[in-house]
Order: C-alpha cells, then structure tokens, then sequence
C-alpha cells in the first residue's frame, strides 16, 4: 500500500527500494524499512544522498518537544555507537565515532517534522576531523514516521539541507494516514515521545556512506548489463553522481533524470 508520495522535480532521482536494500546491506547498514534512495540528477557540484525509510513504530507522541535535553541525547548516541561497531568489525568495515552536533534537535510542531544533525568521525577522538554528517528529518504520520536522511559532507551541509527542505515541502504521507488523523485506542501507538524518537536513529545512514565506495560501481556495471536502454538513462545519471561523490569518473553527459516519482 502506497502511504506517502514524494513529487521530484528532474533536479533528484529515486533509486527504487529493492536496489536501495542492496546496496545498504552490503556496507553493514540495515536494509529494514528503506523506501529508496534521492540522488542528484544531473551533473552538478552536488555531493549527497538521501535515505528514505519508512519506521513502522506508530503514532509518536510530540508532547516533550519543549523538553529535549540534547546532552543526554549525544551522549546516548555514543554509547549506542560502540555496539555498532563491534558488528561492523564482524564485516570488516571500518569504525565509526560520534562527534558532537552539527544542528540540535528541533521540532517543527505545524509540519510535524523533527530534525537534527550529528557529526561523524572515523576516529574517537575530539581532535579527529570531522569526516561526514548524518542529517536526519522524520516525518511524523498516523502509523509510523517517514525518516529522509541527507549524507553529505560537512563543508556542504548549509547548502545541501536547503535540498533537504525541498523534498520534505513535496513530501506528504496521503489521505488517511497523516498524523492528524491518528485514532486514540484504535491506532498503534508508538510508547514513546519525540527523544525516544530522536535516539532511535542517526547514525545508520551515515555508516553507509563510509562503506558504499567499495561496492557502488559494481552494483551500477551489473544493473546496466540487465536493464533495458530506457532505464539506462537512469543509471547513467546515478553513476555521475556517485563519481562526483567519490571522485571518480563516471558516464558522460547523463540525461536528466525520470519524472516525478510516487513511491511505495
């Protein structure tokens, strides 16, 4: 069942959810709840990508927006770090760290969208350099929350989460399953507020970036050998951007990208 529509002008591209599982999965980030993945078009000086799932958790209570302690909050994502790290050397991927924040938590209450930054490093030190930004936005509906999380670096971060801002304005969940339209006693409700919210995410999308240069380009040369020429426009145009963002070199002259998307 469709619940939310995203409208992408040719600027964006969508990479569908079975090729979006794929790759995260490959670079030790969970695969659960991806919807796919918003990338640049066209070629532009544009660096980041955008992670789309959908958490199934409930209706989410926004109650303690006035309350959020962002302290505690960092301080529980670097404990929480720790243990994701030991599955990542299980994979033979490289560690990651939690820095401080890059934007605090905040709750935009008319929109029902929450939004916080956090710095990644790939070193635990408070000297290391900050090496990329996890950029997270939740969309709170009737049954869950919508996550888009913007993966860039950090010297880009002003500019791209005004794209950011761009695709939450055109992302609506539809009739019937938008937050004001949550039933008391009806619907499942999630247990927990915007904090708890907060420190269920964050530092997933970000792990992807460190692991995807190993894996991307294989992953595109085997979509363009299957895929008819129609879809290999679209590839193209994934490949250049992944060039631009690991300094590759990628299909020239890409077209722009596909329509307007409305994914499930």
């Amino acid at each position: 069942m469709t619940n939310w529509t995203v409208k992408l002008t040719p600027e964006f591209i969508f990479v569908p959810e079975d090729k979006a599982k794929e790759i995260l999965k490959k670079q030790g980030s969970s695969g659960d709840g991806v919807l796919g993945i918003i990338a640049p078009a066209q070629e532009s000086p544009d660096d980041y990508f955008v992670v789309c799932r959908f958490e199934d958790v409930g209706y989410v209570k926004d109650d303690d927006a006035d309350k959020l302690n962002a302290d505690e909050i960092l301080n529980a994502y670097k404990e929480g770090t720790k243990d994701q790290n030991e599955e990542r050397e299980k994979m033979n991927l490289p560690p990651i760290f939690v820095g401080g924040w890059a934007e605090k938590p905040h709750y935009d209450k008319q929109a029902h969208h929450v939004i916080w930054a956090i710095e990644i490093k790939d070193e635990d030190s408070a000297s290391a350099p900050v090496a990329g930004l996890n950029y997270n936005t939740r969309i709170l509906g009737r049954r869950g929350v919508l996550s888009m999380n913007l993966v860039t670096e950090p010297k880009n971060l002003e500019r791209d989460k005004t794209k950011v801002a761009e695709l939450l304005r055109n992302t609506t969940f539809n009739r019937g399953q938008t937050y004001a339209e949550y039933v008391p006693g009806k619907d499942k409700a999630a247990g927990y507020g915007l904090a708890g919210l907060i420190l269920g995410g964050g530092t997933v999308a970000a792990a992807a970036k460190f692991g995807l240069l190993g894996a991307i380009w294989k992953w595109i040369i085997g979509i363009v050998l299957v895929l008819k020429k129609f879809v290999i426009v679209v590839i193209a145009a994934i490949g250049a951007f992944f060039a631009r963002l690991f300094g590759k070199k990628g299909p020239a002259n890409p077209q722009d990208g596909p329509p307007p998307a409305n994914p499930q």
